[in-house]
């Protein structure tokens, strides 16, 4: 059982930075209005739920990971 969370947890740190990997690459876009050229507010607004999901998935695998029972 220990080592299927030690497993879980090392596959959620991965699909993260993946995540953010593919954010940086730009492949999750954001929906942004045309009228972005002023403030980059509404583009960080339109990442924050891939960006969540990303940082998510890392917090998950960390905690599988540090709290194994020994």
């Amino acid at each position: 059982m220990k080592s299927i969370r030690l497993l879980a947890g090392w596959l959620c740190i991965v699909l993260g930075f993946a995540v953010m990997i593919l954010i940086s690459f730009g492949v999750f876009d954001p929906i942004a209005p045309a009228e972005t050229g002023t403030s980059i507010v509404p583009v960080l607004i339109g990442m924050l739920p891939s960006v969540t999901f990303g940082i998510a998935l890392f917090a998950i695998g960390v905690w599988l990971i540090s709290s194994r029972k020994r």
